[in-house]
């Protein structure tokens, strides 16, 4: 059967329009009315952070990068984003400082901050985006030096999921063991930027003088269905990444504080996995769980005096 067409004249300038096309183009008038009505409709807030943070973070900022740093002139940034639940368009601007220094191994480094925050919430504010741009600075380091080339080497793993984090010591209290509490109070007093020197920070060291461990997370596919082949591949698994511990072990000084996380997958997902834990560049017998919290945090902040 043959296709029956439509078309309609416009009377103006002669042009035949299909049926099909002048629904399309009713369709795209539609949308653009709605969507400027719609705008019409929709509320903005908006916010703008006035605080100069170089003047009231001084402090902190010479404590954590010395008297020599130079600070950028300030730029103003905005930021839109669509509130659904309220329907409303949230429009927040605020200043971002580019603060540049020397570092131990004289290469200059970067450290961005905004006043994004909140009044009388400057200080709080500036020691989380230092406490961020720490564990950035550490992370680059280790995955550059240890973890990529690590993985690239084990078959079947899942580098896009596969992740090495550098994080503060947990932070938690359980009823049952007493030690926790005592543990929860201690970290929660302790201050990175009242500790950190960026000019000076070695990351060999890092360990030793900062209450952060390495957390390796890593995920690996099966490459075969037969259980003696998956024994093997496992094996294999556990050489390589504890030959990158004791590569890591070596170069702190026998100071490394980590955790590894292995997931091995198949086409079902998780088919089965093993961890370790390693305290002062030794592996902790028993594994993790609260006894090696509690011998971590033993280790940096000393004995814990029970309540």
């Amino acid at each position: 059967m043959k296709k029956v067409h439509f078309h309609i004249m416009d009377r103006k300038r002669g042009i035949k329009v299909s049926k099909m096309k002048r629904n399309k183009i009713s369709l795209v008038v539609f949308l653009v009315i709605s969507n400027v009505l719609m705008g019409c409709a929709f509320g903005k807030k908006e916010k703008n952070y006035q605080t100069n943070m170089p003047e009231v973070c001084e402090k902190e900022l010479r404590s954590c990068f010395g008297e020599d740093y130079v600070l950028s002139e300030g730029v103003e940034k905005e930021e839109r984003f669509f509130d659904e639940m309220e329907s409303v368009e949230l429009i927040k601007q605020y200043t971002e400082w580019a603060l540049t220094y020397q570092d131990a191994s004289n290469q200059e480094c970067i450290f961005v901050f905004t006043n994004a925050c909140g009044i009388n919430q400057e200080q709080e504010y500036i020691e989380k985006s230092i406490e961020s741009y720490f564990s950035d600075l550490v992370q680059q380091y280790y995955r550059r030096n240890f973890w990529d080339k690590t993985i690239t080497q084990i078959p079947g793993c899942k580098e896009q999921d596969s992740k090495l984090y550098v994080k503060p010591y947990k932070l938690f209290v359980l009823q049952d063991v007493p030690e926790t509490s005592v543990m929860f109070d201690e970290r929660i007093q302790y201050s990175l930027t009242e500790n950190v020197y960026f000019p000076q920070l070695r990351y060999d060291a890092i360990f030793s003088e900062f209450p952060y461990t390495l957390d390796l997370y890593l995920y690996v596919t099966y490459e075969s269905e037969k259980e003696g082949e998956r024994a093997g591949q496992r094996q294999d698994t556990e050489i390589k990444v504890r030959e990158m511990i004791e590569e890591m072990i070596h170069y702190t000084n026998g100071s490394l504080n980590a955790t590894v996380h292995i997931t091995m997958m198949d086409k079902n997902g998780y088919a089965d996995g093993f961890s370790m834990a390693i305290l002062h560049g030794e592996y902790f017998e028993d594994n993790l769980g609260t006894s090696y919290e509690i011998a971590l945090h033993e280790s940096f902040f000393g004995p814990i005096k029970r309540k």
